[in-house]
């Protein structure tokens, strides 16, 4: 029997598992797919507390980040980050916490969890039991659908590694335009001198992620600077539903986008998983070092001191945009995205 079973091998999950490992405790790690892989653009805040990831995983040291209007007016914000190669950077948590002593079962999707404490993880190739048990797997999370929680909204996404072309310098690109990306917004995240990765994420359009961005990189009036060498295509999903009301379920706890920890408006969820990972883990370590369950509530309680705030403003905000055209993006977007001193307001 192990003490902690994460279900998810993202940066909640890892994160997690790390720190109640590293307190001495038997902790596994169950992932569905044989290796990390995520459909994220990778953009991580300096000012999260966690160690820098070496340069193999980091592909872009970020200073600043323009916001474009739909009419190619723009505005400059100053930020400290970097943009990393999501893949390594799971892989190198997953690394961490194995060497802290977590245990992780690949290839391993979750099929049914058998409430109690401790409880019965079924998983494709077998049981496990686990006092307590982390949900971190993600937007269309099996942990939430089994403990009935209804699926949250979310985001379709897309995005290319195009090379040989020549993104701006330390500069994260963010575009709002109706036209390709209605809800949503197209990025340009630098990986290089030549190269970059250039995405969208949108909401409620007749046409799928890839057909958008497709003609964005065509027919777009920015399309002859990312004519480049289209790779590495992956897609997928962003929760943008807000934080759950609920995150604690006897023994079982919710954390990253399975939570929904993903900011409503800009799907930034990286840091905000490590947060919450860490505080999950912390409170794990309390309430297997007093043998009460009831101490989980504690995690619930500090996630919402720490991110129901700012979630909640996010996801007001994200009501707001949904009814969005061109016409109210042009007037409105200093109110709707975070890098403006009217959205504060």
């Amino acid at each position: 029997m192990y003490d902690v079973i994460v279900i998810g091998a993202g940066p909640a999950g890892s994160v997690t598992a790390r720190t109640v490992a590293l307190a001495g405790y038997d902790v596994l790690i169950m992932e569905k797919k044989e290796r990390c892989v995520s459909p994220c653009a990778g953009y991580i805040n300096k000012t999260i507390n966690m160690d820098i990831p070496g340069e193999s995983v980091i592909q872009s040291n970020i200073k600043k980040m323009r916001t474009y209007f739909p009419d190619l007016t723009y505005h400059d914000f100053a930020i400290n980050g970097f943009v990393v190669d999501r893949p390594l950077f799971d892989t190198d948590l997953v690394s961490k916490a194995i060497v802290a002593g977590a245990n992780i079962k690949w290839d391993s999707p979750l099929v049914d969890i058998c409430a109690g404490n401790p409880g019965n993880v079924k998983f494709r190739n077998g049981n496990m039991i686990g006092k307590i048990i982390v949900g971190a797997d993600g937007v269309f999370s099996k942990t939430a659908s089994i403990i009935g929680l209804e699926q949250q909204r979310f985001a379709a996404c897309s995005q290319y590694h195009i090379k040989d072309i020549e993104p701006i310098p330390q500069t994260c690109e963010i575009f709002f335009n109706a036209d390709y990306a209605p809800g949503g917004y197209i990025w340009i995240y630098p990986t290089g001198n030549n190269s970059a990765k250039v995405g969208l994420g949108l909401i409620n359009c007749k046409k799928s992620p890839r057909e958008n961005l497709d003609t964005f990189i065509t027919g777009s009036q920015i399309a002859h600077r990312i004519s480049g060498k289209r790779t590495e295509y992956i897609t997928g999903a962003l929760p943008i539903g807000g934080l759950r009301e609920k995150l604690v379920f006897d023994n079982v706890l919710l954390a990253g986008d399975s939570a929904g920890m993903a900011d409503p408006i800009t799907g930034a969820g990286i840091n905000n998983a490590i947060l919450a990972g860490e505080l999950a883990g912390k409170t794990i370590i309390k309430t297997l070092e007093n043998d009460d369950i009831a101490r989980l509530q504690e995690y619930e309680t500090g996630i919402k001191k720490l991110l129901g705030r700012p979630l909640g403003r996010s996801l007001e905000k994200r009501k707001k945009i949904d009814a969005c055209n061109n016409q109210l993006l042009q007037e409105h977007l200093p109110e709707l995205w975070v890098t403006f001193k009217q959205y504060w307001k």
